[in-house]
């Protein structure tokens, strides 16, 4: 039997006179029957944290607080998370989004997106301590005023669909994104980043980086991946290609992205411990020095970029500078979007035409067409190199008609000229 409470089993634990007003978390205190500790030491049975742990949520005042207290002792009473109450005692936004993430086959809410939500302060209080049922289409407005146009836009496609999900779970009868079958809130116009590396910014990045930035750095360039696609990259992944399932991935498909010789170099590098023994096939390839998973590059990133004095430069750039490479050298387009993981080849196109890459080869290959431009000429290695240039090249670089070869080559042996010179004079001659 629970000793009786004067304050219901809630407190405060600070030294202020009126504490039942001031800004001081609450604590639940509430002991019932004893049991064994885990130093097998007999103690009391009960609850005895922060409030705000158990219910979700920082109750307004002391009334707020004793009536939490209360659902919370009635679900520990009955084997129960006090959470699991929530959608008889009307969910915050911050709960809705716990559960959000927390859904079966779902994938987790990121904290660094999840914190500027709930802290964001809407109609002077964190919005993420609103009751979800209380949020309207205003207050979903002004928390997107507060947010940056890109990041804003993430944030509201999070909370739209964690309102819709918990419209058909029952926390809130209504979503504020909608009225009726009327969307009601609509996403700020994004301007496409056409950011590219700079002539030498690529130099001064890897002499930048610390540590395993600099693979990072490599196998963004090397391989088009998001972030978090190579900070999830396990050993067990990496075969003649690197193999990314579908739950790693932001389109939920499998993925097959080549591995290059220079990726293939850092990957070699990378696979041993310390010891020398190679590292588990569920460890982490860019991970810490024994394959445990890097958690953030944002710190590691910012710093980078101030030691080699860029600007304007994200991460997630290196994408777009990979496939705007690929895309000027040639691979084409489909495949170019089967390593990027985009649903459609158009989407390919438009992610790659604002990076301008290519332009001015295009511009120039039309004017040699037009006869505007001499036609490019293979170039005339240095006389004494041991490397002249065959019969052939010299033909086509001149636009001569080929000359069948003679049945008396042998092997790989260059074709000789048929322009030779008799007596004393040199055999092989450069025609310019």
């Amino acid at each position: 039997m629970a000793r009786p409470s004067k304050t219901d089993h809630v407190k405060k634990i600070c030294g202020c006179a009126k504490w039942k007003d001031c800004a001081h978390p609450w604590y639940i205190r509430y002991y019932e029957g004893k049991e064994l500790g885990p130093n097998g030491k007999v103690r009391k049975r009960g609850l005895r944290c922060k409030l705000a742990q158990l219910v979700g949520r920082e109750p307004k005042d002391f009334a707020d607080a004793k009536a939490e207290a209360r659902r919370a002792i009635i679900a520990w009473q009955d084997g129960r998370d006090a959470r699991e109450l929530l959608p008889v005692d009307a969910p915050t936004l911050a709960s809705v989004l716990d559960a959000y993430g927390q859904r079966p086959h779902g994938s987790p809410i990121d904290r660094y997106q999840r914190g500027p939500i709930v802290t964001t302060k809407v109609n002077g209080r964190p919005f993420g301590e609103w009751r979800a049922a209380e949020i309207t289409r205003e207050m979903v407005e002004s928390f997107q005023c507060q947010r940056p146009t890109v990041a804003g836009n993430r944030d509201l496609a999070v909370l739209r669909a964690a309102f819709n999900w918990a419209v058909l779970k029952g926390l809130v009868p209504s979503t504020p994104f909608k009225v009726g079958t009327v969307s009601a809130v609509k996403l700020q116009r994004e301007e496409s980043r056409t950011r590219r590396l700079q002539p030498g910014e690529d130099e001064r990045l890897l002499l930048a980086a610390r540590g395993g930035m600099r693979d990072l750095i490599i196998a963004a360039l090397e391989t088009g991946c998001r972030r978090g696609e190579l900070l999830s990259l396990q050993w067990d992944q990496v075969r003649a290609d690197l193999f990314l399932p579908a739950g790693k991935t932001k389109a939920k498909k499998p993925r097959r992205i080549p591995i290059s010789t220079v990726l293939r170099r850092v990957l070699d590098a990378r696979r041993n411990d310390p010891a020398g023994e190679p590292l588990e096939p569920d460890t982490y390839v860019f991970g810490d020095e024994v394959g445990r998973r890097r958690r953030s590059l944002r710190t590691a990133w910012k710093l980078t970029c101030e030691r080699a004095a860029i600007k304007g430069l994200h991460f997630h750039d290196l994408r777009r500078e990979a496939g705007s490479r690929w895309m000027d050298a040639g691979v084409p387009l489909h495949m170019i979007q089967k390593w990027l993981g985009h649903a459609n080849i158009s989407q390919t196109s438009t992610y790659l035409a604002a990076s301008g890459g290519g332009d001015a080869d295009a511009m120039k290959a039309f004017e040699q067409a037009a006869g505007r431009l001499p036609a490019a000429v293979p170039p005339v290695p240095d006389a004494g190199s041991g490397d002249p240039l065959t019969d052939a090249q010299v033909r086509a670089a001149n636009g001569l008609p080929q000359i069948a070869p003679s049945t008396g080559s042998v092997g790989s042996e260059p074709i000789q000229s048929s322009i030779e010179m008799t007596g004393n004079t040199q055999s092989n001659v450069t025609v310019h």
